[in-house]
């Protein structure tokens, strides 16, 4: 499934977007005031028969019940959410989100950005629109099932904002949170970009194998359309398979990821990677670093295992290394 997220173009937008980043925001950093709303009244009427069965008896214990209740239920501090749509085509996004169409729209692979993290970390559904806040009932609390609360906080808005057609990703951390670089597939430049800025995001972009296309409107129409734009097809190749040659004064090192596990919300990552030739020290702190910057630019901790042959990734690996505080350790193993 494809998704789409509307950018104005910001210096920090563009930042996120060449480093495979995006920003997981707060409910308070939402720009609906009725975001996590959820109707409580059957769950406190059934708590506070419970209290008055054990001895409440002021309004000050039943105040504590309720305020208590509410502590539990709320979700609000504990996820950040991504918000992203299901079309790149609506005029009313890109003049709400991409800076009155003079910025650009993004497609991600939403089944590729989900791998981050894991089922544990990162929740995903469209969102449900309604005219009342959804229930929350005394046996979403028994079933404790959390997909379904979640749901209820997170998944769920008026019918004003139906036209959206928002779909969510919900993750454990607040802020920056990286994914898979082969997600992003396709960028969409607003009516009104500059040609300044449109070249800037190719350039940065180009190299990924990714597609570009430019919004028109659609003649005698109010309705948009898409057109691709050509860029230089030689350069489509290289991006995380081959070093850039400035990093390495000519040289050429080639390399595959055979896996990558980032884990945003503790900063750990995990990486095994094939050689095609042997590095030395500097020439694998080179790699290291470079693969931090497009793999997990905020990572805290990560794990290295460099392999030659095939036959090794049974054993051990040629180097294993590791990533802390900015200081690289390396292994030779052979």
């Amino acid at each position: 499934m494809l998704v789409y997220k509307y950018r104005s173009g910001t210096e920090n937008d563009i930042k996120a977007l060449e480093n495979n980043q995006y920003w997981s925001s707060s409910i308070e950093q939402l720009n609906d005031p009725c975001e996590a709303i959820t109707d409580t009244k059957k769950v406190k009427k059934f708590l506070n028969y419970i209290g008055q069965k054990v001895g409440a008896k002021t309004k000050e214990d039943y105040d504590l019940i309720n305020d208590n209740t509410d502590e539990v239920l709320s979700m609000d501090n504990k996820m950040g959410i991504y918000s992203l749509s299901k079309t790149p085509l609506d005029e009313l996004l890109w003049a709400h989100y991409a800076n009155s169409h003079k910025g650009y729209c993004i497609e991600y692979d939403l089944d590729i950005l989900l791998k981050t993290d894991g089922g544990k970390h990162v929740h995903s559904f469209p969102v449900l629109y309604s005219n009342k806040p959804p229930k929350i009932g005394f046996w979403d609390i028994i079933k404790n099932e959390k997909n379904s609360m979640i749901k209820k906080f997170a998944f769920h808005k008026s019918k004003r904002w139906e036209y959206e057609q928002e779909h969510r990703i919900v993750t454990s951390k607040i802020g920056l949170n990286s994914y898979n670089p082969k997600a992003l597939k396709s960028v969409y430049f607003g009516l009104k970009i500059s040609q300044s800025d449109k070249n800037q995001i190719i350039n940065l972009l180009q190299s990924r194998g990714i597609s570009f296309y430019q919004i028109e409107l659609e003649k005698n129409s109010y309705s948009f359309k898409t057109v691709e734009l050509e860029t230089d097809k030689e350069l489509k190749s290289n991006y995380l398979k081959q070093l850039p040659t400035s990093i390495t004064n000519g040289k050429i090192i080639e390399f595959e990821i055979l896996k990558e596990k980032i884990f945003n919300f503790s900063g750990i990552g995990e990486f095994k990677v094939m050689l095609k030739q042997e590095l030395n020290n500097s020439e694998i702190e080179i790699l290291i670093n470079y693969l931090k910057k497009n793999l997990f630019c905020d990572g805290k901790t990560l794990f290295f295992e460099f392999f030659t042959d095939l036959k090794q990734i049974e054993n051990l690996p040629w180097v294993s290394a590791t990533l802390k505080e900015e200081k690289i350790e390396i292994q030779f193993n052979y």
